[in-house]
This record gives structure tokens, sequence and C-alpha cells, in this order.
């Protein structure tokens, strides 16, 4: 057990929905999960010895700005990130610069999204947002599709620049361009999928930490996001797999490939960590560093026909989260139902660390709840995200989950409210026939947890005797 200011693995995966893991029968069957089958040893082994958090909510189900929420420690409405073309305001403070400012060695590899806007990784990853920051040093890459567009402007991204190295970047490019829905293995040797090549960058940059002070790595893989690329090793292993069906979904043949796609992708990322993990044992650091594993968003794996994410249901917003802290002697094995946020780690790393955070957050430690102190962090959760829209200036969904209700709201159309306790798919709408758990999830959606201001409470007060009187 530590007895020193703990190292911090933070290993993030990109669209892993949160029902998918290998959760036990109980928690598998409340999520409608049952018939689910998942080869993911390694993340297990993480729950047994730390916490899974089953309501653990992206603050923004698109990949830039649920970064931004993370890093900044901050909601969506105010981490200055609204959609995937726009690079991270550098003059927001960071959790990462907080870290680094109090000792920490700060460190990553893979996707991290936070310079999206410009498609600029800088030399071998490690460009000028990411120093301002405060990470030490750092191998940032693209995404998948990130790597076809930068390579078409003539700047290949340092993922890119292995391919092309190979003699793989225009097979791999002329590969995503027409996938699709395509469920085939991609056209590249198994050392350079995508996955593959960042887990080995990873198990290098944890052996070669600092020793003489603690270090935070954030491992950023670029699956299961799509197009559902695999390896041939990969798609064998799942392909006589039957998948549980989607919700409400009409091509159950094709979604069946996708579906077992997606479980290999996510296999592949835990057999990845294994090996991070292994080199933190082989390295004798394993009894000093926080472990945790999340992702940014979901993917609706076509449930209610749709794919991908930016949608505020449930297969799109709820992302896994498992903080093993077993290295502070904490118990292992607990399941946590109650509602959490990505940007939640922000302060939960900084608590762990021992550093005081040098600017307001509304990100809240979930240590309490890992160390069986409390039951709950926050009340509820919420998703938003504003949308491009033809025909309007904008357009803006949100959801806010306690854990049983959840509130949809959009523009322009009826709040939808479903029971998630009882029909975690969102079968059946039922906000006509509870208005009064529709306006309440409403009214903690308008408050955000903010302490009413007395004046404004008498303002509005005046009104309603005003009201009254008449």
């Amino acid at each position: 057990m530590t007895e020193r200011r703990p190292n911090i693995l933070l290993l993030v995966s990109d669209q892993h929905r949160g029902d998918w893991m290998p959760y036990d029968g109980e928690t598998k069957k409340k999520q409608g999960t049952e018939d689910l089958h998942l080869n993911m040893p390694e993340i297990r082994g993480l729950m047994d010895r730390g916490t899974a958090f089953t309501c653990a909510v992206s603050p923004s189900p698109v990949c830039a700005p649920a970064r931004a929420c993370l890093a900044s420690g901050r909601r969506y409405r105010n981490c200055r990130v609204y959609q995937n073309n726009i690079n991270y305001d550098t003059a927001l403070p960071t959790f990462y610069g907080m870290l680094s400012a109090d000792g920490y060695y700060v460190s990553g590899v893979g996707k991290f999204d936070l310079n999206k806007g410009d498609l600029t990784w800088g030399e071998d990853g490690f460009h000028e947002a990411l120093q301002r920051m405060g990470f030490s040093d750092a191998k940032d890459s693209e995404g998948k599709m990130d790597a076809v567009w930068a390579s078409m402007m003539g700047q290949p991204g340092p993922y890119g620049k292995v391919l092309e190295k190979a003699g793989f970047l225009k097979a791999y490019s002329e590969d995503m361009m027409s996938r699709g829905h395509g469920t085939d293995p991609a056209p590249v040797p198994p050392e350079l999928y995508a996955d593959n090549w960042i887990g080995a960058r990873a198990c290098r940059m944890i052996a070669e930490a600092p020793k003489d002070k603690p270090w935070f790595i954030q491992v950023n893989f670029s699956g299961p996001h799509d197009p559902w690329d695999v390896t041939e090793e990969m798609r064998n292993a799942v392909k006589n797999r039957e998948m549980p069906v989607a919700a409400d979904c009409t091509g159950q043949t094709q979604n069946q490939d996708i579906r077992r796609n997606y479980a290999a992708m996510i296999e592949n990322i835990d057999r990845l960590i294994g090996e991070c993990l292994k080199t933190l044992d082989e390295t004798g650091e394993r009894d000093h560093t926080l472990v945790i594993y999340t992702a940014d968003h979901g993917e609706m794996m076509g449930d209610h026909d749709m794919y991908g994410k930016s949608k505020p249901e449930q297969g799109s917003i709820m992302i896994p989260m498992v903080v093993d802290a077993s290295c502070f002697g904490s118990a292992g094995g607990r399941v946590n139902n109650t509602p959490v946020e990505l940007q939640d780690l922000a302060a939960t790393c900084l608590d762990y660390a021992g550093v005081k955070p040098s600017a307001k957050l509304e990100s809240v430690s979930l240590r309490p709840v890992v160390e069986g102190k409390e039951e709950k962090v926050r009340s509820y959760a919420i998703s938003e995200l504003l949308l491009k829209d033809k025909k309007n200036p904008f357009d803006a969904f949100a959801a806010i989950t306690d854990g049983e209700w959840k509130l949809i709201m959009k523009n322009r159309l009826p709040d939808r409210l479903y029971h998630i306790a009882e029909d975690p798919f969102e079968m059946n709408d039922l906000a006509e026939s509870h208005p009064e758990i529709v306006e309440r999830l409403r009214q903690d959606f308008a408050d955000r947890g903010q302490k009413p201001n007395p004046m404004i409470e008498a303002y509005k007060k005046s009104f309603r005797v005003e009201k009254e009187r008449n």
C-alpha cells in the first residue's frame, strides 16, 4: 500500500457505452444486458479491487467537449468547447496543470482531442496546447477519421505518419472512407492497428516514468469508436458469438455483425489495459498507483435504429467508470448506482494526489464513495449538447437523471420522461402520466446544484404573492 503520494493511471476509451461492461449478474439484469457476454478480465479485475459506477454520465456525448469537461473539471456549458471543431481554451485551468504545479510529472498518450479544431499534434505528439495545460510530456495522436482528414490536407498526424512510413496510409484511408457499417478486418498489420499502437506506446511511457516524483499518465484509446474496424484475430474471437438484440432495431442481421466487432474492440482494449498493468507490476509501482477506467461518451449500437453519439439516449450518454484505489487500502467489489459525471474524475485525481484545486471546479471527488464513507456525492447527473441546425440558429438537448428517472429536453419537442430503473432502453415515455417528476427534474436542471440567490428568490416570491391576491 502506498505511503507516498500516488501515481495516477487514467485509462480512457472512446465511445464505450456504459452498459457494455463485465458487471455481475444482478447489475446486468437491471441494465437489460443479462445476455451480453464480454471477455474483459482486466477491467473485471479493476472492479473487483475497486468501485464501479453504473450511473456515470458524459457531460456531453461528443469527443472534444467531453474531454474538455474532464480537463477543466467543468460542466459542458462552462468548458468552452461546444463541438468537435473547437480547440480547448488553454486560458481555462486544467486539473493537469494543477497536478503539475504541485510536483506531479504529467504525461499521456493517444487521442486527447483537445486540439481537434486545428488537426495538429506537434512534434511527436507534444503540441503547445498540452504544454500550456501543464503537461511535462505527451504523445498525442489523432483518432481514426482525423488520421484520414489530416492526411488529405497533407499534414498527417503521428499515427498517419507511422502508417505512411510503413506503406499503409493509402489503404487505411480508403478503407475508412468507404467502410460505413462494414465489419471486415482492417487492411493494416496487427502492430499498426490504432489501439495496439497506442497500447504499446503507453507501456513504454509507464516503464520510463520518473522514479523520483509521483506521475499522472492518461492513456487515450481510439476505440471502440466507429468505424468498426478490427484485426483478423479480433474478428475470429467473436465470429460465432450471439450478441443481445438491440432495442427497437429493424436491421438485426447487420446489427449482429456490428455488435460483434464492437465487443471485439472493447475486449482488445481490455487486453491492452492488461499490458499496461503488467508493466506497472514489472516496475514495482502497482501498489503505489491509483487506476481509473472510463470513456468520453457512449454509442447507440442500433438501439432505436440509431448508431453513434450526439444523442440524449442512454446508449450515447452513459459511460463506464471504475476507480481502483486499492493502493490506499480501499475495499473492492463495490457497485455504486448513484449519478456521477465524467468531470468528477478531475476532483477525484486531485483529492487522491493531495492537491487543492487552484480554480473553481464543477467536479466532485468520488473518494468518499470509493472509501465507503458516503453513498453518493451527487443527486443527479446532466448531459447536454448544442447541435448544428440548418433551419434554426441552433438546436440543443439536455438530459438529467437521478439514477431512477431520466428527463430528456429538446428544443421545439415535448419533454420525454423514462423510468430507467425499470426501462433502461427508454421504450415508454411517461411524461404525461408523471408531470410532477418532469417538473422536479426540470427544476433540478435549472438549479444545477447551485445555492439559490436570496434576492432573486425574494423577487420571484413577490410575483407569486401578487398573483395570489388577484
